[in-house]
């Protein structure tokens, strides 16, 4: 395989953060991804976030550069983040700012997206 014919169109991280606090917040959670949008110079398209009742939060933020979405588990102090990002944003700015407002420890798998090979002969 040719590696020049590598490419991916984005980046997809999936974050998970054990240990983490305040999970049910929900104007400390929409701060969380409205400073992740900033941070990594993305453009927020729109939002759709949900207050489960006793507790959890489930939330999506749509944009041009694909998504960010979040679900928690604030009895368990588990958060799953999805962060994809195309072009020339950094997902991965995404970690340091979730563990700023939540603590915890976090679990990273990174996915390259749209990689497609073609085989020299």
């Amino acid at each position: 395989m040719d590696k020049k014919h590598l490419k991916a169109y984005g980046n997809h991280l999936i974050i998970d953060l054990h240990g983490a606090g305040h999970l049910d917040d929900m104007s400390l959670m929409k701060a969380a991804i409205h400073d992740i949008i900033k941070q990594t110079g993305t453009t927020l398209l729109f939002e759709n976030f949900h207050h489960f009742h006793p507790s959890g939060i489930t939330g999506i933020a749509c944009l041009a550069e694909s998504h960010i979405s979040v679900h928690t588990w604030p009895e368990q102090n588990f958060a799953a983040f999805d962060v994809f990002m195309c072009g020339k944003a950094q997902p991965e700015l995404a970690i340091t700012i979730l563990k700023h407002y939540f603590g915890g420890t976090e679990n990273v798998t990174v996915l390259k997206r749209g990689i497609k090979a073609t085989c020299s002969k």
